[in-house]
């Protein structure tokens, strides 16, 4: 989730994908085949033939996902080096006890290392972090996310009265980190696998 390109490539492959997911796939594609130089039809085309060759219905405005890939001046990201440090570390034990919890803040405070503004301000999808830590959507949404703002170790922002639709259907969520974000230290991140970085600190 950290490294976009090697989530792509893994969705290329037909790894990973799952349905709950599929708005950020085709948006994540709609931005590689951008980046390798397809206009709107060519990317459109080429991932319905994606589609067609995993067994997939795409159930989404697609041209819709293309015109937001297309305004996105940004580049996917990737060789994102992530740093977790014993004080990240310490933060997360003195406010959560239970193993999913912990993952879900390691997580997102991951994700807000490489994504979040100078404010600590960050969008995330709780449908991508629920495939990334391997945690049912409505759990990470509906209990560990709540933790993390009730013990305060995030502060969920309210949406723009004008927010965009496809925020709404992404289950996408502005949040901000209420602890120290310095991308340092002895543990990280690899090829966006956090169930090892997770394993690697607290086991």
């Amino acid at each position: 989730m950290i490294n976009e390109v090697i989530e792509v490539r893994s969705y290329l492959d037909g790894k990973n994908l799952s349905k709950k997911n599929l708005y950020r796939i085709c948006y994540l594609l709609a931005k590689w085949f951008k980046e390798k130089g397809l206009a709107h039809m060519e990317i459109r085309n080429a991932v319905f033939e994606w589609a067609g060759r995993h067994n997939i219905h795409i159930k989404y405005n697609l041209n819709g996902i293309i015109y937001r890939a297309a305004e996105d001046k940004s580049r996917l990201k990737d060789n994102a080096i992530i740093k977790i440090n014993q004080g990240d570390v310490d933060e997360i034990n003195s406010r959560f006890d239970s193993k999913n919890t912990k993952l879900v803040a390691l997580a997102v405070l991951c994700y807000a290392k490489a994504y979040a503004n100078r404010d600590k301000i960050f969008s995330v999808s709780s449908t991508a972090l629920s495939e990334w830590v391997k945690i049912s959507v409505t759990s990470v949404s509906g209990r560990h996310m709540k933790e993390l703002c009730d013990f305060g170790y995030i502060s969920k922002i309210p949406p723009a009265k004008n927010g965009y639709a496809w925020a709404q259907k992404d289950m996408n969520n502005m949040y901000r980190l209420n602890v120290d974000i310095h991308n340092n230290g002895g543990y990280v991140l690899a090829d966006n696998n956090i169930l090892d970085l997770y394993s690697e600190i607290f086991s």
